[in-house]
């Protein structure tokens, strides 16, 4: 836009020239080819556009009238790299010798001058312009980039931190169990040898029954504690993201939408995950998978897909349930709940399993 402008301003300069100099057709073949030979400069690049400025000026020296409207010939002329491309208008320059028209030298020189100029001056802001937008993409490109690598960096920090505390939480359960739930148990072995060797002693038997009481209420609290811990501990989440993060066979793609599922079901979607994952290593050419868990109203899912193909056979044994081991026991495990196991084959394997919530439930009060 910059340089059609500085163009239009060359043309309007150049028509005051026909003030000082003669107005003649030479002068109205000039503006027209001046005008085709800029517009196609506009639309070229390259040496067809130097061309273009090398004919105009050899017609200037057949054809002196046509000096009128070199500017902005000349501006074209000055956004080439060869030499001869670039300046070929000064020979047109010569003409004034001969005529010895100081005037119309001077004029023509000085407007030729004023393009050269102006070419060199918007080229610069153009070059300028366009570093500057390439440092705002840059600074854009890099600012997205750090964002990016500090949500990641959140995200890792929170599941560092969760990670922890599950840890640390499966670490006093284990102590507590080992340690607090010995001694407990040791002692009330041992207020039933009492009540033995002191039963006939009737005053005696009723404190220590009360002993053992409140050793065996203290106990069932224990044992309450820990389970709770212990359940609280299995985040299936965080379970699954790092069975995929030690996965090295393929990337594999974790779609996590539910909510805190029950303790039984958390452990069988952890078992079935790392044999399907097992499966697809040993027996798979795929180069993508994906493990997805859903929680809907009345059932949960779970979904187990790769790309790839079998690789010791087509696959119909998995389709007609004749498969191995580890596709058997995931079967078990899904009938346990009452659910569905389907395997299907399509663009790779799937491995299909949804629970439904009501049997779950019943088998968590079993």
């Amino acid at each position: 836009m910059r340089k059609l402008i500085d163009k239009l301003i060359l043309f309007a300069v150049s028509f005051l020239l026909l003030i000082l100099r003669k107005t003649n057709m030479d002068a109205v073949t000039g503006f027209l080819t001046a005008v085709i030979i800029t517009s196609l400069n506009s639309y070229f690049r390259g040496k067809r556009a130097g061309a273009g400025g090398l004919v105009y000026s050899l017609l200037c020296i057949w054809r002196p009238g046509l000096l009128t409207f070199l500017a902005p010939v000349v501006y074209d002329c000055a956004g080439q790299k060869e030499w001869y491309f670039r300046f070929p208008w000064v020979l047109s320059l010569l003409v004034f010798v001969g005529e010895r028209d100081l005037t119309g030298f001077l004029s023509v020189t000085a407007f030729c001058a004023l393009a050269f100029l102006l070419e060199v001056r918007t080229e610069s802001f153009e070059t300028a312009m366009e570093a500057y937008y390439d440092m705002q993409d840059t600074t854009r490109e890099t600012a997205l980039h750090l964002e990016k690598k500090n949500v990641e960096l959140m995200e890792k920090q929170d599941y560092e931190v969760r990670l922890a505390t599950l840890d640390e939480r499966n670490r006093i359960a284990r102590e507590i169990h080992d340690n607090v739930g010995h001694l407990l148990t040791r002692s009330l072995l041992q207020v039933s040898a009492l009540l033995v060797v002191h039963k006939q002693e009737e005053e005696l038997r009723d404190q220590l029954e009360q002993v053992k009481n409140t050793l065996s209420d203290a106990m069932d609290s224990v044992r309450s504690s820990v389970h709770d811990l212990h359940e609280g501990a299995m985040d299936l989440r965080l379970q699954l993201e790092r069975l995929i993060k030690e996965y090295q066979f393929c990337p594999v793609k974790l779609t996590y939408k539910a909510g805190e599922l029950p303790r039984e079901l958390k452990y069988c979607f952890v078992s079935i995950v790392k044999e399907g994952l097992s499966n697809i290593a040993r027996h798979s050419d795929a180069t993508q998978a994906e493990v997805t868990v859903v929680e809907h109203p009345a059932l949960y899912q779970l979904i187990i897909r790769d790309n790839g193909l079998q690789k010791d056979g087509d696959g119909q044994e998995l389709l007609d349930g004749s498969g191995g081991i580890g596709l058997q026991n995931i079967r078990d495990r899904v009938e346990a709940f009452g659910g569905i196991f389907r395997v299907e084959r399509d663009n790779g394997f799937r491995l299909f399993i949804s629970v439904p919530a009501q049997q779950e439930a019943r088998k968590e009060k079993l």
